[in-house]
């Protein structure tokens, strides 16, 4: 799929409509972490990238390679030059806040079987209550002897979370704190009161793998919304921007880009909760790969950290837009607007990975397309969060800078962002990958 480069003129060009709409097929596509890799597998292999896996021996050359882990991460390169000359690496994440299904879930309540669940990131609880959910994940079965793995997603209306009438709970709008442990149970059907749940979860997996019951080993399963992602005139409107936009405006701009120069993406797993997992991007997904390039074309120790040096990572999360119903939440000298541009965050306290030099590097390639770039800071009465760039700043000393697509809405489970930023973010990792 290729996109123009545009100029705005004040009409809502169809190309631009057309990239959102790609992204928005991608995030329904991918209802958890694992979808996302999948479906960024596929697009790799259709583009002419080559799997590699971690525990063979690597056979390179100049061209496309992408390799996963545990089908949550994926980190995909291109060999164009010297590899001493370093790589230009976008750096995402695949996972996104929900909640996950705990062991022994069911549980029979009061006329209904629930499921017994806990909450994966920081979430704005009441965004997922009185919605139609279902769930997705991976499943660990039995066959012949093995132990294999495949992904499940349940596509068709299964659960929600009920809120209580207003009636009940007269607080519900006065700024009502949702107990996790009380509140949130997952509700699937009505029930017998002396009626047992029966493995209702091993019984639905099941009968989608076409396996038997008692071949199921384990499963990692998570909630997600059943409402598809939509465009409000200007704005697309969905789940999981934070960070599946990232992931795919980053797959799209190395799929692509024009080739010549070392180029490279990393969807790391886990970012949510702190990233310190296998797949996370604190392990040792992004240094191994780097290395095991940097022997394969005959560097040594020296030569693989003159090629570090030489290199840059954009951590692509996303931003927060200045929302024109809290404006009190936001800095008041840097204002983030939608359809206004990519942004650039800088923290004083190291929550950000953005220096001078990575920051000017970006607004130069932004000022020859003719693109504005936006700064956020927090107000200095808010703690942020932060992102993947000091982690893979810290670990291994790689120059960095932390940008993201402006948002409404982050963390809820439908978020709002602009048509323009997600193209012109798109546009100017493309243009990184290519810049001279």
């Amino acid at each position: 799929m290729r996109y123009k480069q545009i100029r705005y003129d004040g009409l809502m060009e169809k190309y631009i409509i057309d990239f959102s709409k790609d992204l928005i097929k991608f995030i329904d596509a991918s209802p958890l972490n694992y979808f996302a890799v999948k479906n960024s597998s596929e697009i790799l292999e259709a583009n002419g990238f080559k799997k590699l896996k971690e525990d063979e021996v690597w056979d390179l050359d100049k061209g496309k390679y992408y390799t996963t882990r545990d089908d949550s991460a994926l980190i995909a390169f291109e060999i164009g030059e010297d590899v001493k000359k370093g790589f230009e690496i976008i750096g995402s994440h695949t996972d996104s806040p929900t909640f996950k299904i705990k062991s022994n879930a069911e549980v029979a309540d009061t006329g209904f079987l629930k499921l017994n669940i806990e909450a994966y990131g920081g979430m704005i609880h009441s965004s997922w209550l009185d919605r139609t959910l279902s769930l997705a994940g991976k499943v660990a079965y039995k066959e012949k002897g093995e132990i294999k793995y495949a992904l499940v997603n349940i596509d068709r209306d299964l659960l929600t979370i009920a809120n209580a009438a207003i009636h009940m709970n007269r607080e519900i709008n006065k700024g009502y704190s949702y107990n996790a442990q009380e509140n949130l149970y997952p509700l699937v059907e009505t029930i017998r009161e002396n009626l047992e749940p029966e493995n209702y979860l091993v019984n639905i997996l099941a009968e989608e793998l076409e396996i038997g019951a008692e071949d199921i080993l384990d499963f990692d399963l998570a909630l997600y919304d059943r409402q598809k992602g939509a465009i409000i005139n200007n704005m697309v409107h969905i789940g999981r921007l934070d960070n599946l936009g990232s992931v795919h405006a980053s797959l799209r701009a190395l799929v692509d880009s024009k080739p010549g120069r070392n180029k490279m993406i990393l969807l790391s797993d886990n970012e949510e909760i702190g990233s310190r997992t296998r797949g996370g991007a604190a392990s040792n997904l992004l240094e191994n790969t780097l290395e095991r390039i940097a022997l394969k074309f005959g560097l040594d120790r020296e030569g693989y950290q003159i090629m570090v040096e030489n290199s840059m990572i954009i951590s692509a999360d996303q931003a927060h837009a200045t929302h024109p119903n809290y404006k009190n939440f936001a800095d008041p000298t840097n204002i983030v607007k939608m359809n206004e541009g990519l942004v650039i965050k800088i923290a004083a306290n190291g929550a950000y990975a953005t220096s001078i030099e990575t920051k000017a590097r970006l607004i130069n390639i932004a000022n020859k397309s003719g693109y504005k770039l936006q700064t956020f800071h927090n107000r200095n009465d808010k703690q942020g969060g932060s992102t993947i760039g000091p982690i893979t700043a810290t670990a291994l000393g790689i120059k960095a800078i932390d940008v993201g697509i402006p948002l409404l809405a982050m963390h809820s489970i439908r978020e709002l962002a602009g048509v323009r930023d997600i193209y012109e973010a798109y546009d100017i990792y493309k243009k990184f990958f290519e810049e001279d």
